[in-house]
Parts: C-alpha cells; sequence; structure tokens
C-alpha cells in the first residue's frame, strides 16, 4: 500500500512551502477581483453590493495573510512578513510568537525592530513628534525640529502610489500655501544619497525628500507605524501630530488651503 504523503509534506515549515502558501492567498484573490470586475461591467447598477464583496475579499485575504506569515514565521520570508504586518496584530500575541522563534531570528535586525516595535507607543494624532536624525536630497543632516514652528505634511513615500493625479494634487496644494510657514516632506526608502537625488530629480516637485537609509528598520516606520504607502502626517507649529492618514488626507488639507 502506498501512502501519499503530500499532505504532510504541505505543512513543513519551510520557505519553499511559504511561499507556495503566500502566492495561493493572492492568485486566488487577484482571480476573484478579476471576476468581481468582469460581473461589475455586465451589472454596473450593482456596484454598492459588489464593493462589499470586494471588501470582503480583501478582508479574508489579510486574514490569511496574517494566518500565514504567524504559521511559517520561523522561515526568513515569513518572518519578515510578520514584520510588515506588526500593526495588524496584537502586541501581546507578537511577543509570544517572537519568544518562541529560533536565537537567530530574534537577534536579527527583523527581531530586533519587531521588539522595538511591542516596547514603543506608535506615535498618533495629539502626539509630539519623535525627532529622528536624516539627510535631505543636498546631502545635508536633517531632522524635523529644524521646521520648528512651521505646519509640516510628512508623507511615508507613496509618491509613486498617488500617481501623477495624487502628485499633481499636492504641487498645487502646495503652491497655494505660504511656503514660508508650511513645508511637505517626503520620507522614502533608498539605499543611500544617489537614490534619493534620483527620486528628487524624478519627481520634480519642490518638496523636501529625506531618508535615513535604514529602511524597514527606520523609526518612521517602527516608532511612526508607518508601513503602508503614503502615510501622512499633518504636524502643526508646535511640533504635535493633528493628523495620521493611510492616503492623502485631503480633507484637511482642503481646510488648509480655504483659510488661506
Amino acid at each position: 500500500m502506498i501512502i501519499s504523503t503530500n499532505s504532510s509534506f504541505s505543512q513543513e515549515i519551510t520557505e519553499e512551502n511559504y511561499i507556495k502558501a503566500d502566492n495561493e492567498i493572492w492568485n486566488a484573490y487577484e482571480e476573484k477581483m478579476s471576476k468581481l470586475s468582469e460581473f461589475y461591467k455586465s451589472y454596473p447598477k450593482k456596484k454598492d453590493s459588489l464593493t462589499l464583496v470586494a471588501e470582503r475579499l480583501e478582508k479574508e485575504s489579510n486574514k490569511k495573510n496574517i494566518e500565514t506569515a504567524i504559521k511559517y514565521s520561523s522561515t526568513l520570508s515569513g518572518f519578515k512578513r510578520l514584520y510588515m504586518l506588526r500593526l495588524d496584530i496584537p502586541k501581546n500575541r507578537l511577543n509570544s510568537i517572537l519568544k518562541k522563534l529560533p536565537k537567530e531570528l530574534q537577534e536579527s535586525n527583523y527581531g530586533k525592530s519587531i521588539k522595538l516595535h511591542i516596547d514603543s507607543k506608535q506615535i498618533g494624532e495629539r502626539d509630539s513628534i519623535y525627532d529622528f536624525k536624516s539627510t535631505d536630497s543636498n546631502g545635508y543632516q536633517f531632522y524635523l525640529s529644524n521646521l520648528k514652528g512651521k505646519n509640516i505634511l510628512l508623507l511615508y513615500g507613496g509618491l509613486g502610489c498617488i500617481r501623477e493625479e495624487g502628485r499633481n494634487y499636492l504641487k498645487d496644494f502646495y503652491n497655494s500655501v505660504d511656503k514660508n510657514n508650511f513645508k511637505i516632506v517626503v520620507v522614502n526608502s533608498t539605499s543611500n544619497i544617489e537614490e534619493l537625488k534620483n527620486l528628487k530629480t524624478k519627481y520634480q516637485l519642490d518638496f523636501i525628500f529625506i531618508d535615513d537609509f535604514k529602511k524597514d528598520h527606520s523609526p518612521i516606520k517602527i516608532i511612526y507605524g508607518a508601513q503602508a504607502t503614503p502615510t501622512c502626517f499633518i504636524i502643526n507649529k508646535e511640533g504635535t501630530i493633528a493628523k495620521k492618514s493611510f492616503g492623502l488626507p485631503e480633507t484637511e488639507l482642503n481646510k488648509i488651503k480655504a483659510s488661506r
């Protein structure tokens, strides 16, 4: 008698099996969303109900994403995904998972960053800024406190995500305010000053481009709790977070624009 080992093999916690499981989640999601899109073309009047279905599919896929990352957290890719999903996992559970992982993962850069996330209070509205050291696109040292007494829109990345429409919106907004009292600062995720300069050149925007070149381990991710791009912060003259949003806070920016 031949006994199939496919089932037990699929349960093995390996890098290969994590990548396979992850691909299955998102391939299934893309397939369902594609069918939903086709259905919408035929029945546009069902937009509201189809939107609810799309939201449910996304929620279900995100839930599977978290469960799979936790299950395969002892693999390198699973552990990195666990870090990326840290904001969606309760800290006590995250801490419990971390403690059960091999010592080399706990002491890795991602392990240390997860631990710092657990031990830190992520900055939110009505909190004071965390003043981290970075470099601007001219190669000069930069701190947010350099802009003390000014209003700031701080963006964690996302200039590509918001497309030309979003970039034009920001450009028009910036042209409508007093640049002596309001600055737009974009925190990027590059490897060196040359990459940062290239981004500034690419987008041709009169914003302050900065980076600390720490990528996933930057305070903007860990202390500010920024993962999705763009994550935006409106900071008042007192250095307090007035608004935190995932995506451009257009309502608040329009109010600022109207008050000028």
